[in-house]
């Protein structure tokens, strides 16, 4: 009962000392990022890469049942001693989620460190599109019988796990690989969620049940979460540039699909680009594959999809992300910077 009411009685504490590094996240880049994390997460995947299912995964299954049970006997809930241990669960959590991952949302961005610009022209937004354009309809070229139909990724999900581990150590310090299937990933698919990282295990999970297409990136994405790229519009831009970058060509193709759906939903916005001709330019192909892509989600919406969505959304910006949700497409800026300083 004693570790319970240390941990119950640290909550203020620790919440007013995240109010202070949030002030300072040098703080954080200097003893966390580069220091603390990186043995620790090494010592974190390595624990349980080795085991086939997600850990992760199994302790949450385990915690939903628990507090359904804690629930259905509410009455035990109102119970000083199991106030006390509620709070002690949640003081324990919150300094675990923290110390093992969570504060990387309170490093220096990524756009302050590589000095990308917080907005850009039009017209360097619709040279870039054209270039992605003719980036993908070339691969897609490569990649298809013709250019009228959609790529298929000849890969088992194990294998496209391989590639995406080897395209991020291609240019980033990945030390122990840990990227499973979720065992939620029908659940997954309702939320409208391609993967995750679980902040307690650091393991990468996947959705799997999503187009290989679309695993190829998630894969890279969640790896770059574990690598200590929080923010959603980093651990995007990581998985995109490193596909870019990759010698499978699926895989490139996969970078340039995406980094071209998130530039031509940027050009839709801007009343000054034309974006119904730059979808003209479009091969047939990849036009279906963002189709496919499309009805793979659509076919798993649901009147709670929002809701979740909506939660994830506040969970982003109660952890520093002001953009919430909104920050997926501020990828664009990155890797339009990344071009211009090649």
């Amino acid at each position: 009962m004693r570790i319970y009411k240390y941990f119950a009685f640290s909550i203020i504490p620790q919440w007013l000392l995240l109010q202070w590094i949030k002030r300072n996240p040098e703080i954080v880049d200097q003893f966390y990022t580069q220091g603390v994390f990186v043995w620790l997460s090494k010592l974190t995947l390595q624990a349980t890469a080795w085991i086939p299912f997600s850990v992760g995964d199994v302790f949450y299954a385990v915690a939903i049942a628990y507090i359904l049970k804690s629930i259905w006997h509410f009455r035990r809930l109102l119970r000083w001693s199991t106030l006390i241990k509620i709070l002690g669960g949640f003081g324990f959590l919150f300094f675990l989620f923290h110390i093992q991952w969570g504060l990387h949302y309170h490093q220096t961005s990524l756009s302050s460190r590589v000095n990308a610009p917080s907005d850009y022209s039009s017209s360097e937004l619709e040279e870039f599109t054209h270039h992605l354009i003719q980036q993908t309809n070339q691969l897609h070229k490569n990649l298809s019988q013709n250019d009228s139909i959609p790529v298929r990724v000849p890969y088992t999900t194990d294998k496209i796990f391989d590639i995406a581990t080897e395209t991020i150590r291609n240019q980033h310090h990945y030390p122990v690989s840990n990227i499973k299937k979720s065992i939620f990933s029908f659940p997954l698919s309702y939320m409208g969620y391609g993967g995750y990282i679980n902040p307690f295990t650091l393991e990468a999970q996947v959705n799997a049940y999503q187009p290989k297409l679309r695993l190829l990136t998630t894969s890279a994405h969640e790896i770059a979460h574990q690598l200590g790229y929080a923010a959603e519009e980093e651990a995007n831009f990581i998985a995109i540039y490193a596909g870019l970058q990759s010698e499978d060509l699926y895989m490139q193709y996969a970078g340039y699909h995406l980094a071209l759906g998130y530039a031509l939903a940027d050009c839709r916005k801007r009343k000054d680009i034309d974006y119904k001709t730059l979808y003209q330019k479009l091969n047939v192909g990849v036009l279906k594959q963002y189709q496919q892509v499309s009805a793979f989600w659509q076919s798993y919406q649901n009147p709670l999809e929002p809701l979740f969505k909506k939660s994830y959304d506040t969970y982003l910006k109660a952890n520093n992300q002001t953009e919430g949700i909104k920050s997926y497409n501020l990828v664009v800026g990155l890797l339009l910077n990344q071009t211009q300083n090649k």
